[in-house]
């Protein structure tokens, strides 16, 4: 029996294509008991092979591969839990080096507790040892003085004369420096058939290409030997098999997954935390209800969750979330009012962490921690985006460098990425590429979409250059390709990371775990979630135009929930750029359901989902009175009211479960997760105590089995209402800014929106409707952003000009500091140092200059003038002698629309429908902007043609796809086979028609299903 020291899995990014899974599935085939796992530079798969080997009964010995210089490998092992340590610390110091590499002074500072191994065959070692270099020696002696008589040397096995010729000279040397020998074998992927997945991947790693010049497997010798094999192998170095058994003996590792590694808060005084807690929970419920005289049920609330968060030692934890969220607000960070299920605590609520009323709105702090369930608590919190940063850095600066990290995530080959890079080896053309990634489908994996594709099936059969691709490619998905960072995680810890994850260098100055989410949660590190919220940036922009523009000090805090104005808002579907409303889909919904009060955000916050959208219809009818409301039981009737019967949130799961089958909270909460998992077991066995203890309750016993399958049948559906609650509130507040402030609403949602010309046509159609007027761009009033003027007009930024970006519109604005334009010649005179040819006509074309009062065919054939003139006269002085040669005609309307269409991304001061709809004020002429309406309905509408895609059917039929517009909107009209045939000949872009076609939702996109089409002159 041998134990298996060195392995590289997929972890050694695109080095190896072993899985961990698949690693100790074979060793346990061969009856291996003690294997290792020793990725290069790194520690990110070591708590999964640790939990994996426990599972599979075999010993699983941590180690990592390190290089002295840039080709000298060193194998670690830890021997204990201090060896461990100074494993992820190594790993530190070689992640945050940026060489990559680990020096011999620093491996002195680790080196307890560690057997290190010297790979041998390396072809940096193999050259050495050959031609006896004393760097050879040198290095021997060094490691030696390290680690003592925890220091071996290896031996591979015998596959060729070269590798017995390498032996044996190893062994000569361990017996001059006495080193122990140690057996050695290098595993990289599971079978020898898998050598050639290794060589795609490192050839993807190197951007090579592969043909059948240069497939050069290198070495199928990287697999797991069985134990006949390897002795095989090493049939003449018994000394060294055994010294692996030794080494797997010695290694002894335990990792306790019980601890917990919250940090200690500093309290004022020396005051205890607890003591400390209730002080601050006290002050903040008599701020929040305005009085000391607290109502009963508050107080004992509030004296139940902090006996439970002291009894779970989690008092910290709610004082580190407290002390930086009031950073935050104390430096006008917009904070969210909740997200999950921590909106369900009054703790939370009165620390000022959420800004939810669990008391008010009916939910559960067993929802959030549930003490008959330990685990972490998970409070999420919402930052302004912009802003965010400065919260994480706050957090960093308190508890140390070293103790606060971002968390490291992997990205991995999708089905579509593992076919195109594997490709790309391949040097498949890229046409054809794009034909076979056309019909994979990126939700499913490889072997899905073959099953789910006759087409593929087709071109994998026939051609065996697509049968290679795809059976690469099916072996690489899903392996890490690259490290990445967890879009808001954040580990806070009371030790030093560098010794309970590793840590290694982000993308900012916060350094980066080298474990994943679930590993450190395992280990019972503090994870939390900082997330940025656009919208929350949003609403503080809004806010902060507000005082400056109307100098009105809104406090959303204050305002109240039945405004009149926001549900007429709402109802009518107007919702673009509000939170969690805008989608068409969404739209559609609140004006069916006629939302009126906050609780209906909050229940189509938690129904438009999949799945509990199917209770959406019953909601709408029931809510409207088209349908009568059915309780099942009236004991049901106070928890599913607000509901019109439905359930719809999982804390009324819990409540029916407490009302009929007298279950504590706690222990409805571990129903409503068996409920929500679908676990079948649990679910069978809850049944019978279900229906037991309600038979006690005095409910008959069928009453009791209609009620429990209710919960079970509907329940999967239902929603965290905290947190549904909790984004029903920003949704709310934002569709009040809107409705009570729309100018500075708009101008906020436009300047986010720069860059996006979809989105930007969304708004300004939006605009439109409210009557508010875009004043194109100028140059004496646009600035970088887009500004309000009269506060009832908006004028357009800078930057939404093609070509124009930071820095020009900076210049212009500098210049313009020192005083306004005065004509076009000041204006080129003073910018032309700066500006170029085409960003001056640019500026003439989106009418920037018009103040100028000339035409736009004048400035444009008037620059060269002026510009030798500003050449011959660089002072200035004679500015008032140059005479323009103003022109009597203008540009056509076409061409300037097209001018302005191509710069700005749409048309804004004209479009070519607009004169038709002037000719035509008598006719009531349906326009793509009022498709929403007629959803699923048969209608003739106007349209211009700005775009055809023609394309081909699989059945190789020709058809296309129009993007047709009116001055404010796009959308896309599809023209299949049969309709294509009779238009194509008449179907030209630039042009007016009138659309006979078909309104579809697809996507939360609307498109035309076009039938005819006419051209209008």
């Amino acid at each position: 029996m041998y134990a298996q020291l060195y392995t590289k899995t997929v972890y050694s990014l695109l080095k190896s294509c072993l899985k961990i899974d698949d690693y100790i599935e074979n060793a346990k085939k061969n009856n291996i008991k003690a294997i290792a796992i020793t990725d290069e530079a790194n520690v990110y798969g070591l708590i999964k092979f640790y939990k994996a080997c426990k599972k599979a009964d075999i010993k699983p010995i941590l180690g990592i591969t390190v290089f002295i210089n840039a080709f000298a490998p060193l194998i670690l092992l830890a021997k204990n839990n201090q060896g461990y340590k100074h494993l992820l610390q190594i790993a530190s110091e070689v992640q945050l080096n940026e060489s990559s590499l680990m020096s011999i002074d620093k491996l002195k500072n680790f080196s307890a507790n560690l057997i290190a191994i010297i790979p041998t065959k390396n072809n940096f070692f193999q050259q050495l040892i050959l031609s006896n270099n004393k760097l050879f020696q040198e290095y021997l002696n060094s490691l030696k003085k390290i680690f003592n008589n925890n220091l071996y040397i290896s031996l591979f096995p015998e596959v060729n004369d070269n590798v017995a010729n390498l032996n044996k000279l190893v062994i000569n040397k361990a017996v001059d420096n006495q080193i122990a020998l140690v057996a050695l074998n290098e595993v990289r992927y599971t079978n020898q058939e898998d050598a050639i997945t290794l060589r795609y991947l490192e050839a993807i790693s190197k951007g090579e290409k592969i043909n059948s010049q240069t497939i050069n497997l290198f070495s199928s010798n990287f697999c797991l030997l069985s134990e006949t094999d390897f002795n095989r192998f090493f049939i003449n170095y018994h000394e060294a098999v055994l010294n692996t058994n030794k080494i797997a003996q010695d290694c002894n590792v335990f990792i306790d997954f019980n601890k917990l590694y919250i940090p200690k808060y500093t309290t004022p005084n020396s005051i205890s935390s607890y003591d400390y807690l209730k002080i601050l929970c006290k002050k903040g419920l008599e701020k929040r209800l305005d009085t000391s005289n607290i109502p009963f049920n508050y107080l004992e609330r509030l004296k139940y969750e902090l006996e439970v968060i002291s009894k779970m030692n989690y008092i910290d934890y709610f004082l580190i979330v407290y002390d930086f969220v009031k950073y935050a607000k104390q430096n006008n960070i917009f904070v969210g009012p909740g997200r999950g299920s921590s909106a369900g605590s009054l703790v939370s609520y009165v620390l000022g962490i959420t800004n939810i009323d669990p008391v008010e709105y009916n939910l559960l702090f067993e929802r959030f921690l549930n003490p008959e369930r330990i685990s972490l608590p998970d409070i999420d919190l919402d930052f302004q985006d912009n802003r965010r940063d400065e919260v994480i850095k706050y957090v960093q600066n308190k508890y140390g460098k070293n103790n606060v990290a971002h968390i490291i995530t992997f990205g991995t080959f999708a089905s579509r990425s593992a076919i195109r890079e594997v490709a790309k080896v391949m040097d498949i053309k890229d046409s054809r590429i794009n034909e076979i990634v056309s019909f994979i489908d990126s939700k499913f994996n490889i072997e899905d979409n073959i099953k789910a594709c006759p087409e593929l099936q087709q071109l994998i059969s026939e051609y065996s250059e697509v049968n290679k691709l795809f059976t690469i490619a099916k072996k690489i998905e899903t392996i890490p390709r690259n490290t990445a960072t967890h879009a808001a995680g954040i580990i806070i810890c009371e030790d030093d990371l560098r010794g309970i994850s590793g840590l290694q260098n982000s993308f900012d100055d916060i350094l980066q775990t080298q474990y994943e989410a679930n590993d450190l949660e395992a280990l019972g590190l503090l994870k939390m979630d900082f997330l940025g919220i656009r919208n929350l940036t949003a609403i503080s922009q809004i806010l902060d135009l507000i005082k400056s523009s109307l100098n009105i000090d809104v406090d959303l805090n204050s305002i109240p929930l039945n405004d009149a104005k926001t549900y007429r808002l709402i109802a009518r579907g107007e919702t673009t750029g509000i939170f969690q409303l805008e989608s068409l889909g969404m739209r559609n919904v609140l004006q069916d359901i006629k939302a009126s009060t906050f609780e209906d955000i909050v229940a189509v916050n938690a129904l438009f989902r999949p799945g509990p959208m199917n209770n959406i219809p019953l909601y709408i009818a029931r809510k409207n009175k088209t349908q009568p409301i059915d309780y099942l039981h009236t004991d049901l009737k106070p928890i599913l009211k607000s509901t019109y019967g439905i359930i719809v949130y999982q804390e009324q799961i819990m409540m029916i479960a407490q009302k009929i089958a007298g279950y504590s909270l706690a222990q409805a909460d571990l129903l409503r997760r068996a409920v929500s998992k679908k676990q079948k077991a649990v679910l069978k066995h809850e049944r019978l105590i279900f229906i037991e203890r309600a038979v006690h309750n005095g409910y008959d016993k069928i009453t009791s089995e209609t009620l429990y399958d209710y919960i079970v049948k509907f329940g999967d559906y239902g929603f965290n209402r905290s947190h549904s609650v909790a984004y029903a509130l920003i949704s709310y507040q934002m569709a009040y800014l809107k409705a009570n402030y729309l100018t500075p609403f708009m101008v906020v949602m436009l300047t986010n929106v720069i860059g996006s010309q979809s989105q930007t046509s969304r708004y300004l159609r939006d605009c439109k409707r409210y009557g508010i007027q875009i004043l194109p761009i100028s140059i004496n009033k646009s600035y970088k952003l887009y500004v309000s003027e009269d506060n009832n007009n908006i004028r357009m930024s800078f930057l939404v000009t093609k070509g124009i970006g930071q820095t020009v519109s900076e210049a212009i604005l500098a210049e313009r500091k020192k005083g306004i334009f005065k004509n076009y010649f000041d204006f080129v005179n003073r910018c032309q140092p700066f500006l170029k040819q085409n960003i001056f006509q640019s500026l003439v074309f989106v009418g920037a200059l018009d103040e100028f009062k000339l035409s736009k065919k004048t400035m444009i054939e008037n620059y060269d003038k002026i510009i030798d003139y500003c050449r011959f006269n660089p002072s200035g002085y004679f500015t008032d002698k140059i005479e323009l040669v103003e022109k009597s005609d203008e540009y056509s309307t076409s061409e300037l629309m097209r001018r302005e269409k191509d710069l700005l991304g749409f048309y804004l001061t004209a479009h070519p429908i607009s004169k038709y709809i002037k000719e035509n004020q008598e006719k009531n002429l349906i326009l793509p902007s009022y498709t929403l309406k007629y959803v699923d309905k048969k209608i003739e509408l106007v349209g211009f043609v700005e775009n055809i895609r023609k394309t081909k059917t699989k059945n190789n039929e020709e058809m296309a796809t129009l993007t047709i517009t009116d001055d404010t909107v796009s959308i896309i009209g599809v023209v299949f086979p049969s309709v294509y045939q009779k238009l194509k000949r008449e179907l030209t872009k630039d042009h007016l028609f009138m659309i006979t076609s078909k309104v579809q939702e697809r996507n939360e996109k609307l498109q035309l299903v076009i039938y005819d089409m006419k051209l209008i002159d």
